[in-house]
């Protein structure tokens, strides 16, 4: 058993196709076939059936990759180090982020670390936490900021930053022009949300006026499959009534002039970013730069 017969089997069970996973690895099918059958001929074993034109995992493929995947990234690790001992300008990391980080300080984190470390090769990848989780999670990535606190054991998560969620109303709404409004009387209003456990910024809502002792009975509800936070700014701009969103989605908005930040001094909510990390990652010495980076400068932020 080596180390390309782990990657090929992973790389085949998680995408559950040979010929997409040929086409993942850079090689033709009947190379990733025969190198799946050495491998079952070396354990002994069938580690896919195929069901109609989809495969799955036997048990014994499911026990085998409970482990490839710990094995490729210790192997990696180790290669990480050796290359550090001997001293080459060369690596390689990939760094993923939510929509929430992407839209207001990851940029300018991830711009500045491809300055610094030119020599290593960068890539990016935005994504929906639970996308970016389960990446890090596959080995697909090394870093992650997130949007909310990873659910697996498996991932180090630390509080990075926060963003202000604020109360938004069309410039005409009656709301826009008073310098301060309690969150009782926007509770009189149609509020526009994101749907009830598919939006944090919904969820940490929910949790506030229900602290407060304010009934909260949103208008309009609306999907993330539909674009929750463009449906949003749309909606409040188009005067259908307020709604509360995370701030850096909204600027360009306010300087567009389409809608107006409210000034509700008892909403007091902030959002969180987290710096997430898989643990057999974590000693990575490229990892361990980025991760040693970021946090001087969202330091220095």
């Amino acid at each position: 058993m080596t180390l390309h017969q782990l990657k090929v089997f992973t790389t085949v069970a998680k995408i559950k196709s040979f010929t997409q996973a040929a086409e993942r690895l850079g090689v033709r099918q009947p190379s990733v076939s025969l190198v799946i059958k050495d491998l079952e001929d070396d354990l002994q074993v069938h580690l896919f059936e195929k069901l109609g034109h989809r495969i799955n995992l036997t048990a014994a493929g499911e026990l085998l990759m409970q482990d490839a995947e710990a094995i490729l990234a210790k192997a990696e690790g180790l290669k990480e180090k050796m290359d550090e001992l001997k001293g080459l300008k060369k690596g390689r990391i990939a760094v993923g982020a939510a929509p929430s980080a992407a839209a207001s300080f990851f940029p300018f984190v991830a711009d500045a670390f491809k300055k610094q470390f030119s020599w290593v090769e960068t890539t990016l990848r935005i994504d929906v936490s639970s996308g970016l989780e389960k990446s890090l999670l596959d080995g697909e990535l090394d870093v992650a900021i997130l949007g909310r606190a990873p659910k697996s054991s498996l991932i180090i998560g630390e509080t990075c930053h926060q963003e202000e969620i604020v109360a938004i109303a069309a410039p005409s709404h009656p709301l826009a022009k008073k310098g301060s409004v309690p969150l009782m009387r926007i509770a009189r209003e149609p509020i526009i949300t994101g749907e009830k456990g598919g939006s944090l910024v919904r969820d940490l809502l929910d949790e506030r006026f229900a602290r407060l002792g304010i009934p909260f009975t949103p208008y309009m509800e609306l999907s993330p499959r539909i674009g929750g936070r463009d449906a949003v700014r749309n909606a409040v701009a188009g005067g259908l009534g307020i709604g509360f969103i995370t701030k850096c989605h909204v600027l360009s908005d306010v300087e567009a002039g389409r809608v107006k930040i409210l000034k509700v001094p008892d909403l007091k909510l902030k959002r969180s970013n987290y710096l997430a990390v898989h643990k057999s990652r974590q000693n990575i010495p490229l990892v361990q730069a980025f991760v040693k980076f970021f946090r001087r400068s969202k330091g220095r932020g």
